[in-house]
């Protein structure tokens, strides 16, 4: 119907409007792109859109087309990638409720990876630069190279550097948050490959924070703009109702 109707009537008035503005020739042309039953539309360039139809290939199942959305990015833990995909498929074809059980679901399945698939990964530059042989780093250190710098510090310190290799510039790294207080007296640390649990850091690792920042922040920037919560509300007036 698009291409038989649609496109020509278009076409029609397109050239019937440079012929109106006596245009030198008519370039304009419109053609259907995406068929689909739902969209959530954040700002101006950046949607989700659940398609049935692109350019004229019919899908069976309906498949997600992101534009401008930045929820899944190479810097969030390869798990919450898929959680987030799945939540975001969950919005368009699900409920509300559907939706905050499905993030409490991720929430008990998070807690139960280990540190090296919950880390956010980086690349570590500037290592030396932030150096500091006193303080460890400097102010205004960015977080993971902090955490590099203290990963560096104490795997010297307790002698383990036949297992570990030091951050160096340039290095593919990843960190997690640190619960505080705890023995280093610091809030993240940073690794290379495996954590290093000879530092006695793991108990202290920030589960919590880790999924709020890798899965449920952006979520939950997305649901706000249709209204959707990512936890139920208790509703006071149901007390004095």
């Amino acid at each position: 119907v698009c291409q038989v109707e649609f496109e020509k009537y278009i076409e029609s008035c397109y050239q019937e409007l440079a012929e109106y503005v006596n245009a030198y020739d008519q370039k304009m042309q419109m053609k259907r792109e995406n068929i689909a039953e739902r969209g959530i539309w954040t700002a101006k360039k950046r949607y989700i859109l659940n398609v049935w139809d692109s350019e004229g290939v019919r899908y069976e199942e309906p498949k997600l087309k992101m534009m401008g959305i930045e929820a899944v990015k190479s810097s969030t833990p390869a798990p919450c990638r898929k959680m987030i995909k799945d939540g975001l498929k969950l919005m368009m074809n699900g409920t509300e409720d559907d939706v905050i059980n499905f993030i409490d679901k991720c929430r008990e399945e998070f807690k139960n990876l280990p540190p090296e698939q919950i880390a956010f990964p980086r690349t570590a530059s500037d290592v030396r630069k932030y150096h500091s042989a006193s303080d460890i780093y400097n102010k205004g250190t960015p977080i993971h190279i902090r955490g590099a710098l203290l990963f560096n510090h104490y795997i010297k310190e307790k002698k383990l550097t036949n297992k570990y290799s030091l951050i160096a510039n340039g290095e593919k790294i990843k960190f997690v948050y640190l619960k505080k207080p705890n023995i280093i007296q610091e809030n993240i640390i940073s690794f290379i490959q495996d954590f290093p649990k000879e530092l006695g850091l793991d108990k202290y690792i920030d589960y919590e924070l880790q999924f709020e920042k890798s899965f449920v922040e952006p979520l939950k920037s997305i649901l706000d703009s249709i209204g959707w919560n990512v936890e139920k509300t208790v509703n006071l007036e149901l007390f004095f109702a």
